[in-house]
């Protein structure tokens, strides 16, 4: 691995390990990421002491457990170390998953972090995530209420609960299997909630929250329906906001379940599908709602004339911030600036993340107004920080823009 790690030529077939070829396969193919620049030294001491005296590579496949991208998230995670990797030393009678354990325990854990929450350093997306500063946050014994964007609709004994069954597969399937318990939820209704987009989605816990309660106190042909529900009340969030959900949600559940497959039809139906009751439950069920509703979702914080917050600034001025909050929007950042936020389409449907477009507005040569996008800006929406700036083709952006995007993240209280 440091030859690979050092730029110098390799051969696989040289490594008579394959869980070990494998892994160097992976590793070669992640240093060309151009975001791994900055952590290329630290990742390549944590190799080298893993590599020499552990047994992790050579015993566990890239398979059963993805460890290059989870060592280059550990590197990024190095301003939190508590102890340096080359003072790890592991216990050799241990098997390898409990050395690759103890190895990123050794370096963020003061205090005991359960081991299905290891999970967090699997989660793909960027180097930064949610589930990994919730990992760091209980190895330094600080409440996971502290870490920007928990829900605070999670109560204290649920969280309990979920740190201490040792249950579930994230953070967030195990919050839900206590929420369930504390809720005496039937085993149909544990299994239709577990089933459902719910677990995988703590950013909406109010939401799922209520709906989850009603069902609770529903019958078991209604409990069917859940999922149904679950779909239609996301798209209807992205394109009529979160006070339509709060008035659907008052209703009784009858009423609920009846819109919601009413609403569905309506949308198939506008879409050229004629389909029996049964079959329109099916296809919420799917989420085939998600590819037949229109393609835009909520804003974060919509589009604005930068310095139109400063009263000693004029609002004429021709730069503009632009929230992207549709599918055509992206393509046509994406063709114009030369980059693939085109397929940032899925994170802005979820929620986990928001695009902004840096445009300076000028009239072109026929004497026309145009606006031409200088810069794309992505923003982690639940924890209010920027995560990527980029010029065309991905380039750096220059010093005009970024002192402009600055005084707009100051404006709207955002982490650069």
């Amino acid at each position: 691995m440091q030859t690979i790690l050092t730029g110098h030529a390799w051969t696989a077939r040289s490594i008579r390990n394959n869980c070990l070829r494998q892994h160097c396969h992976a590793l070669a193919k992640s240093l060309r990421r151009d975001d791994l620049v900055p952590f290329k030294d630290i990742c390549t001491r944590l190799f080298h002491v893993l590599e020499i005296r552990s047994r992790v590579f050579h015993e566990i496949h890239p398979e059963e457990l993805a460890l290059i991208p989870a060592i280059l998230r550990l590197g990024a995670y190095e301003a939190q170390w508590l102890r340096q990797p080359e003072d790890w030393w592991p216990n050799q009678q241990q098997e390898a998953h409990a050395q690759w354990a103890d190895f990123i325990r050794h370096l963020l854990v003061r205090y005991p972090v359960p081991r299905f929450l290891d999970a967090a350093w699997l989660v793909k997306g960027s180097l930064d995530h949610f589930d990994r500063d919730c990992w760091c946050a209980l190895g330094y014994g600080r409440s996971l209420r502290e870490v920007t964007g928990f829900p605070k609709s999670v109560s204290n004994r649920v969280l309990h609960l979920a740190l201490t069954q040792d249950e579930g597969e994230s953070l967030a399937s195990a919050i839900w299997l206590a929420q369930l318990h504390q809720l005496k939820a039937s085993p149909e209704l544990h299994r239709a909630v577990m089933g459902s987009r719910v677990p995988q989605e703590l950013f909406r816990h109010g939401l799922w929250l209520q709906l989850v309660s009603k069902f609770a106190h529903g019958t078991e042909e209604q409990i069917t329906d859940f999922a149904t529900v679950a779909n239609t009340l996301v798209v209807v969030e992205a394109h009529a906001g979160s006070v339509q959900i709060g008035n659907l949600l008052r209703l009784p559940l009858a009423v609920l379940i009846h819109h919601s497959v009413r609403y569905v039809t309506r949308l198939l139906q506008a879409n050229g599908h004629l389909l029996t009751e049964a079959e329109v439950r099916r296809a919420a069920e799917k989420a085939e709602l998600g590819h037949l509703a229109a393609s835009r979702w909520q804003p974060m914080l919509g589009s604005e004339p930068l310095g139109s917050r400063n009263p000693h600034t004029s609002t004429e001025t021709p730069w503009r911030m632009e929230e992207l909050c549709s599918i055509e929007a992206l393509k046509a950042e994406g063709k114009a600036m030369n980059h693939c936020v085109a397929g940032y389409v899925h994170r802005c449907k979820q929620g986990t993340s928001a695009i902004f477009s840096l445009r300076r507005r000028r009239t072109n040569v026929e004497g026309n107004p145009e606006a031409c996008s200088w810069a794309t800006v992505e923003v982690h929406p639940s924890r209010r920080k920027i995560v990527q700036i980029r010029a065309y083709g991905n380039r750096p952006v220059n010093n005009t823009c970024m002192t402009l995007i600055r005084a707009w993240a100051a404006a709207n209280h955002l982490l650069v």
